[in-house]
């Protein structure tokens, strides 16, 4: 028992150290941006309250400029949660978003906590922890926008991806996957980890790839990923008459298919390497460099490559520094990696200074989208 709630108390530390720090600055400024509907809050917010709805846009008034205006942009599993625990939380909407992101952000320190205390070490847990909650835009998981559902998400379908003891077992991880793909667009990629991991096992153990059994288990894990956003856009189709219309809505913001390392080479080149998109390449790009050799399966490295490039691969770093918040296995990289200690808590800390001087006063200032 002494044991249990020891294991428990370090993420609860990290967390409460955490929230702390962004409170605090919050409250000493007088500014709680950090817990109002500002940029894609009020998106999900709309439509937790409304549902979807969609309107021509209003030259000069709507920005940006587009033929498509309203909230068809956003995923609806975030909205579909906070509408469900909304009626506990007095009917508010923005004390439902915002308590639930608190309370998401403490249950998946104690799940990655505990996974990878079993996995590896207390060490490692503890840093790997920590490095998801001072990450340049950790910030991120305490407010509105859908990362703290995500990320719980995401350790929840790693611990049972891992651990192949459970009953129901799949059943538990076809539904994880599609509350994913239904949370955030980027949600599709994490289909990556079991098909390279199924695969890595497969070779592993040498068994054959021609095994029916095998193919069809390996559709049963990419099936979830896919429906999401199929059932999203049947959606549209059936009240908007647009199977397309969430593609239709996204042709105002310009994104268009690029190679990523020429988007990178563009940002560092046209702009400051003190901006946030530009430091936030930097802190996780030279992860990558710093902690190789990577003690993670190759399903996880192959994840956290493709989350690395697929922003820039859309044409610009718009936004980058919260979509990099999701690449959660890069944290768990920089912990279990040989290298010193000390050297880890340092580059950790170098994060969070990159939050506190430049990501979190700008959005604050209501200037990071």
């Amino acid at each position: 028992m002494k044991k249990h709630w020891a294991n428990t108390a370090m993420p609860a530390v990290l967390f409460l150290i955490f929230a702390g720090i962004y409170l605090s600055i919050s409250i000493y400024q007088n500014n709680y941006n950090l817990f109002l509907p500002v940029w894609d809050v009020d998106h999900y917010l709309s439509i937790s309250e409304v549902g979807y709805q969609v309107h021509p846009c209003t030259p000069g008034v709507e920005y940006p400029a587009g033929k498509i205006c309203g909230n068809a942009g956003w995923y609806p599993f975030w909205p579909l949660v906070a509408k469900l625990f909304r009626p506990l939380l007095g009917g508010s909407s923005q004390l439902a978003f915002i308590g639930l992101a608190f309370l998401f952000t403490f249950l998946s320190f104690q799940l990655l906590y505990h996974w990878l205390q079993r996995a590896y070490d207390i060490t490692t847990a503890t840093l790997a922890v920590a490095a998801l909650a001072f990450s340049p835009s950790g910030f991120y998981l305490l407010s509105g926008f859908p990362y703290a559902l995500f990320v719980l998400l995401f350790v929840l379908y790693l611990y049972f991806y891992y651990y192949d003891n459970f009953r129901f077992r799949m059943a538990c991880l076809f539904l994880i996957a599609l509350g994913i793909s239904l949370t955030y667009p980027t949600g599709l990629l994490l289909v990556v980890i079991p098909l390279v991991g199924n695969l890595r096992k497969r070779l592993r153990e040498k068994g054959g790839l021609k095994s029916a059994s095998f193919w069809v288990r390996q559709i049963l894990y990419i099936l979830p990923f896919i429906l999401g956003p199929l059932l999203l856009w049947s959606f549209f189709y059936f009240k908007f008459d647009d199977f397309f219309l969430q593609l239709h809505f996204q042709e105002k913001y310009q994104r268009t298919w690029d190679f990523p390392l020429t988007v990178i080479f563009h940002s560092f080149s046209h702009y400051p390497w003190h901006t946030p998109e530009n430091l936030t390449l930097l802190w996780y790009g030279l992860a990558f460099l710093l902690f190789y050799p990577y003690r993670v399966g190759t399903e996880l490295f192959s994840f956290s490559v493709i989350m690395f490039l697929f922003s820039p691969a859309t044409g610009t770093t718009m936004s980058l520094y919260r979509h990099y918040l999701i690449i959660f296995p890069l944290y768990l990289m920089m912990a279990a990696s040989s290298r010193p200690t000390w050297f880890k808590i340092l580059y950790i800390l170098s994060g969070l200074a990159i939050s506190l001087l430049k990501l979190f006063p700008l959005f604050l200032n209501l200037k990071l989208i």
